[in-house]
């Protein structure tokens, strides 16, 4: 997991490098309700572009009886038709993610534990509210790619091989929904 870190680093440096361009910090309040924080900062590149990184994490050891620990890191480019940095825009991401969850449809006995990549876009609109602030609400989806291994609540040993084989991990993959909120904005120049 060295690389996507490095990539988180380095977007980070020229994110705080970019500086005196507009910057916006960001805060989802929608999955701040459950729990689970989701932090983002955002910076302009050009008239109609900029680049945003945001970070959930979600560490509840039960959540409706079943463990629920993410994180999940999204380096972005967003494309704003209108050029002012606000109102609808589209974007693209690639990010990463380490889970430790019950899968839908899975006994609560068991759990998985695992790594995640996505690919995919996010459409939103941002909608200035004053001078800082603003609202940001966005939807994004496309392939999650997972590997993973299963466990036993009770046993903490494997679940999801027999003995005689020597798979090292599950892999999975779906297209779907997997963030969104709204943010609040806060402009920082």
């Amino acid at each position: 997991m060295k690389t996507p870190l490095l990539f988180v680093l380095v977007f980070s440096l020229f994110c705080f490098e970019n500086s005196h361009a507009q910057t916006e910090v960001k805060f989802n309040m929608v999955s701040s309700l459950l729990g689970i924080p989701n932090l983002g900062i955002e910076t302009r590149i050009s008239r109609k572009s900029s680049i945003q990184l945001d970070v959930l994490g979600s560490f509840w050891n039960s959540f409706l009886e079943r463990p629920f620990h993410i994180v999940q890191v999204f380096p972005e480019y967003r494309y704003y038709p209108k050029g002012k940095f606000e109102k609808f825009y589209l974007g693209t991401h690639i990010g990463f993610g380490m889970f430790t969850v019950t899968k839908y449809g899975k006994s609560n006995d068991s759990y998985q534990s695992g790594r995640n990549t996505y690919y995919g876009i996010t459409v939103g609109y941002k909608k200035k509210l004053n001078s800082n602030f603003k609202l940001d609400i966005f939807i994004g989806g496309g392939s999650s790619q997972a590997t993973y291994r299963g466990y036993s609540k009770i046993t903490r040993r494997r679940t999801d091989i027999k003995e005689s084989e020597s798979r090292n991990f599950n892999g999975s993959g779906e297209w779907l929904p997997y963030r969104g909120g709204i943010m609040l904005v806060y402009t920082l120049n």
